[in-house]
This record gives C-alpha cells, sequence and structure tokens, in this order.
C-alpha cells in the first residue's frame, strides 16, 4: 500500500474570491519560522509513532496557500530533514502547487534541484477579466511566462488548474480558456466547478453560480478532453496516460496519508486527524512538545466502508466491489444497475456510468441511509 505525505503551506499574498481554505495574508514574514515548525512536527510524529520511519513514501505534496511562495532553500531543507526521518521512494512524485506570479525561473530551477519533479500552476481562466474577479494576482500573460520558466527547468510533469462557471462566464469563453491550454500541452489537468463556499468572499457578496451552464461546461470538456488525448481517471482530473496524480490517488484509493502542518488533514489506518486551524494553536502545541491536533477520530468500519465507496466511485477504474452483504446497500446498488448510473465493468469491479459521471454525488445518497 502506497503512504502520501501532505505538507500544508498556508501563506498567500491575497486571498482568492471562491478560497475556503486555511491561508493566511500578511503574514509572509513568519514563513521562516514555519518551515522550522514543520520539521519539529514531523519529528515529534517520529516520536510517537515508532513505526513511521520503516513506511515507503510515494509522494509528497506542498499544498496551500501558495506554496510557491517557498524559496528553494526551503524547500530543500524541508525535503531533507523529510528524507532523514522517514523513507521515500526513489522515484517518489513530489509535487508544488505554485501560483504564476510566484513561479521564477530561478526559483523553478531551484525547486527542480530540491526534489520537486511535479508542478500544479493555478491559472483558473485565460481571462483577464475573470482572474480579476476571482482576486487572482496574475494576468494571463504571467501564467504563459510561469509555464514557460517551468518548462525551461526542467519539468516534465505540468498539471493546469482551471475553474468554470463564474458569473459573466460564457460557453464560448470556458471553450476558449480550454482551447489555449491545449495549446501549451501539459501533462495534466485539474478542472474545478465554482463553489460558493460558507465564509468566503464570494459568499459575502453574493456571488451566485448556473449550475445548468456548469453542467453544458462539463460535459463538453469531457468530450474536448477524451479526444485531445487526456482520458479522464477521475471526477476533475484528466491526464496523458502515465501522468495521473500518484498523490491524489492515494486519497482516492483510501491509502494511508500523513500531513502536516496548520489545517492539515491526516489519515493512517483508522485514525483521522485535522491540524489546529491557527498558527497561534499549531506553534504553541509544538512548543509544548504536543502534536498540533485540533481534532482525531477513530473511524468506525462503517464509516471506512462508506468512504471506500465514495471516493473509490469517483474513479473512472471504479473499486472493487464483491456480493453486498447489506440488504439496503444491496437493494440500492441494484436500483442504480437498473436505473443505468452503476455497471459492472468485470466481475467484482463496479464504477459510474459514462453518462451519469456529473451526478456522481446524487449517486451516492442511498448509501448515506
Amino acid at each position: 500500500m502506497a503512504t502520501g505525505l501532505y505538507i500544508h503551506i498556508p501563506f498567500c499574498h491575497a486571498r482568492c474570491g471562491y478560497c475556503d481554505f486555511v491561508t493566511f495574508t500578511g503574514k509572509e514574514d513568519r514563513i521562516e519560522a514555519y518551515v522550522e515548525a514543520l520539521q519539529a512536527e514531523l519529528n515529534l510524529y517520529i516520536k510517537k509513532s515508532p513505526l513511521a520511519p520503516r513506511r515507503s513514501h510515494a509522494t509528497i505534496f506542498f499544498g496551500g496557500g501558495t506554496p510557491s511562495l517557498l524559496t528553494p532553500q526551503q524547500v530543500t531543507r524541508i525535503l531533507e530533514h523529510i528524507r532523514k526521518c522517514v523513507l521515500v521512494s526513489a522515484d517518489a512524485e513530489i509535487t508544488m502547487e505554485a501560483n504564476p506570479e510566484s513561479v521564477t525561473l530561478e526559483k523553478a530551477i531551484g525547486w527542480r534541484q530540491a526534489g520537486v519533479n511535479r508542478l500544479s500552476i493555478g491559472l483558473q481562466a485565460m481571462d483577464d477579466a475573470l482572474l480579476k474577479a476571482m482576486d487572482r494576482l496574475h494576468t494571463v500573460d504571467e501564467f504563459h511566462q510561469a509555464y514557460k520558466n517551468a518548462r525551461q527547468a526542467g519539468f516534465t510533469n505540468l498539471n493546469v488548474d482551471l475553474i468554470y462557471g463564474f458569473s459573466g462566464q460564457s460557453l464560448e469563453a470556458w471553450k476558449d480558456t480550454l482551447d489555449k491550454t491545449l495549446v501549451l500541452n501539459p501533462e495534466h489537468l485539474s478542472l474545478y466547478a465554482l463553489a460558493i463556499e460558507e465564509h468566503t468572499p464570494f459568499a459575502a457578496q453574493h456571488v451566485t453560480v448556473n449550475s445548468d451552464l456548469q453542467a453544458e461546461m462539463y460535459a463538453w470538456a469531457r468530450q474536448r478532453l477524451a479526444a485531445a488525448g487526456y482520458p479522464q481517471y477521475e471526477i476533475s482530473n484528466f491526464s496523458r496516460p502515465g501522468y495521473e496524480c500518484r498523490h491524489n490517488l492515494i486519497y482516492w484509493r483510501q491509502e494511508d496519508y500523513l500531513a502536516l502542518g496548520v489545517g492539515a488533514v491526516g489519515c493512517v489506518g483508522n485514525q483521522r486527524w485535522t491540524n489546529h486551524k491557527t498558527l497561534h494553536a499549531y506553534e504553541k502545541d509544538l512548543e509544548d512538545g504536543r502534536l498540533p491536533r485540533q481534532q482525531i477520530e477513530t473511524l468506525t468500519d462503517q464509516e471506512q466502508r462508506f468512504e471506500r465507496l465514495m471516493l473509490g466511485l469517483r474513479l473512472r477504474e471504479g473499486l472493487a466491489w464483491e456480493e453486498e452483504q447489506d440488504p439496503l446497500w444491496k437493494k440500492a446498488r441494484t436500483h442504480l444497475l437498473q436505473e443505468g448510473h452503476l455497471e459492472e465493468i468485470y466481475p467484482g469491479r463496479w464504477r459510474i456510468t459514462d453518462p451519469s459521471v456529473a451526478y456522481t454525488n446524487q449517486v451516492l445518497l442511498p448509501f448515506l441511509k
């Protein structure tokens, strides 16, 4: 079983209108101390989990926030410390999320030399007016320069993030964004429908989305990407064959992942934890020799079973789902099969049918009962 390591970098120059992640603006002066805190957290975890150093990590993922605010030297220190504490596979996928305005050629070269081998660049739209409306700090030209810098630095595995369904964004504008992105030949694309989450700037501004238009955008994008050689392997993710995000596959296949940093969520076995969501509480626990856990939960067998179903059916590979023993689940599965929402692609392996992928959440509702 693969094991992943997630590292949350919660610093940003500005908060995007749709963002509900744990991020802080105006605190970039605390990044250096935070790098030290990440190392201290890993040290504590190893001290309290004697078996941890023996597990090999197949992926490392710097998420945020804006991980690309880290200097190459800071990334090098973090990765060197990780390798001192735990086993890291020789061919580990090491991803960094990056905002275009912070990807200089010098930094991209430095990250690559530090060991980062996959960059995920947050473009979101090929439209300067939309980018401004989202509170993004980059322009389309700056994205192109960042992408060029990444390629010149030697990155051969690039993802581009796009968001669709903004107020004022037409289907034609969405098609233009995706077509222009495909010209660049990234190895991977992540497409996310805009969602208005509570406590975000967009929620405060009463921004709304057109779900019917989003569905049309999604259906068109799936066909366009399939024709362009990017098979869909998860609800929101498409890639050239062999470039699927291995770290995210660990989540979707319900494998173990360690997590470090403010607000980070990890899960090993049936133990899942969420770290403190403020820098003060996070740092205070570490200073006192405690792991900075805000919440720890022990998942029941039923909870793990439902999560395995929920996550596995996000994937186009489906999941191994042998004869169903629960009479309610068996009835629900039979009904969904008859309605054309589920299919058994070969004995014992099931997935959501292609026409129903856009309605995955609705397909899963009967299993919540």
